[in-house]
């Protein structure tokens, strides 16, 4: 998928509209994902989705998973909730220490109501005209990701619904199909509202709230207004610094912390 590394505007419209806020691999950020929750209220929103990824890492997995079970109406689970619901089955040494430190934290700080929570997540949601996913829909419990034209093609060919939003390569994209032709291109994200083409189907990655990998730092979701087809992909800034000290006060890789500013 190309990557958009332009600067993006943050200047704020409010069009009246009614958005679904929608956003995925929260990764443990609190401070992104508390930016990301302070821009929501800006714009219209009647509800809130989470593509799942919460955890992993990063810091701060209880109070992630708390702020999601309290405002989202659907969750779908995310490659690293089903790692953190067999960590105590895989061994040690088979972890990377950015994956498996954070997954131990993670464990050590999650209540047990709210692991039962985690396991309990769908891998994906049917809310026609809208499917949420992590990653593609072709053999969901394998997270696949969806970077180039063909992995696009067997996404849609699974996809039911006019629209879907996953997550999963941390890297926001839209993927416009046309029905007529069967043709998939990908279309890159922008600053402004963009109005979706009825006669053509849309998968769309709404990149990463806690740990963007396409050069933008910024944290990253998107607004969709079903009823108009009004599509509003949004970067939010948010202190960077401190996340990053709160990574390294829990003991996390130096990698870990380095990378929210790389954002690669």
């Amino acid at each position: 998928m190309p990557r958009d590394t332009t600067p993006k505007s943050t200047t704020k419209t409010t069009p009246a509209h009614n958005f679904f806020a929608i956003f995925s691999d929260i990764h443990a950020n609190i401070d992104a994902l508390d930016a990301v929750m302070k821009d929501i209220t800006d714009f219209p929103v009647r509800g809130m989705f989470c593509l799942g990824d919460i955890v992993g890492y990063g810091s701060e997995p209880g109070a992630c998973v708390r702020r999601v079970i309290e405002t989202c109406s659907a969750t779908v689970l995310g490659n690293h909730e089903a790692m953190l619901l067999l960590v105590d089955k895989i061994l040690e040494e088979d972890w990377e220490a950015s994956v498996g430190q954070p997954l131990k934290i993670a464990k050590a700080q999650i209540p047990v109501q709210d692991l039962s929570w985690l396991k309990d997540l769908p891998i994906t949601v049917d809310l026609d005209p809208i499917t949420l996913s992590h990653a593609s829909l072709n053999e969901p419990p394998e997270f696949n990701y969806i970077y180039e034209t063909t992995e696009a093609e067997a996404h849609f060919a699974a996809q039911t619904t006019f629209i879907s939003f996953n997550g999963h390569t941390h890297v926001p994209g839209i993927w416009e199909e046309n029905p007529e032709t069967l043709g998939v291109r990908c279309l890159k994200p922008s600053d402004q509202p963009i109005r979706l083409d009825p006669s053509k189907r849309y998968t769309v990655n709404v990149g990463s709230v806690g740990q963007p990998r396409d050069g933008d730092p910024r944290a990253s979701y998107a607004l969709y207004d079903y009823e108009q087809h009004i599509l509003f992909m949004r970067r939010v800034e948010y202190d960077i610094k401190k996340a990053q000290a709160r990574y390294r006060r829990a003991g996390l890789p130096a990698h870990n912390a380095f990378r929210l500013a790389k954002a690669e």
